[in-house]
């Protein structure tokens, strides 16, 4: 299987630093925690994309503070491979009501950054250290 392609990926941050990870049930991300986000559709800029996946996967409404980065990633990982360029923001929620896409998420959490579990989706490692490390300069 091949996942590639342009994406982005979402820090949703709330305003005790906590941040928002989802567990999806599709390939290549099943049973690992990860940021929400997802695939660029045609004629959409990463911004809408971003705004639209968050929505679309845990029913908040979101503001983009910044971008965080643009990432490429290339590599094979539990029978995937993949070769795609995510653009990750950081974004704060602005109302919806969080609950999860049923159909494409499996669980959800808050968690802080001491918290961040060891089952992470090998993409968003690097977005969420680059996260922390702008958290620590602040």
């Amino acid at each position: 299987m091949r996942f590639v392609g342009r994406t982005t990926a979402a820090v949703v941050e709330f305003p005790d630093r906590r941040i928002l990870l989802v567990k999806r049930l599709t390939i290549p991300f099943r049973s690992y925690w990860a940021l929400p986000g997802g695939r660029v559709e045609a004629g959409e800029t990463v911004e809408q994309t971003v705004v639209r996946e968050v929505r679309e996967e845990t029913g908040l409404d979101v503001e983009i503070v910044r971008k965080i980065g643009e990432y490429s990633e290339r590599g094979f990982k539990d029978g995937v491979e993949y070769d795609y360029s995510p653009a990750c923001f950081l974004v704060k929620p602005v109302g919806g009501l969080m609950r999860r896409q049923e159909s494409e998420v499996e669980e959800m959490k808050l968690v802080s950054l001491k918290e961040i579990p060891a089952e992470l989706a090998f993409e968003h490692s690097r977005m969420i250290q680059d996260y922390a490390a702008s958290v620590e300069r602040k």
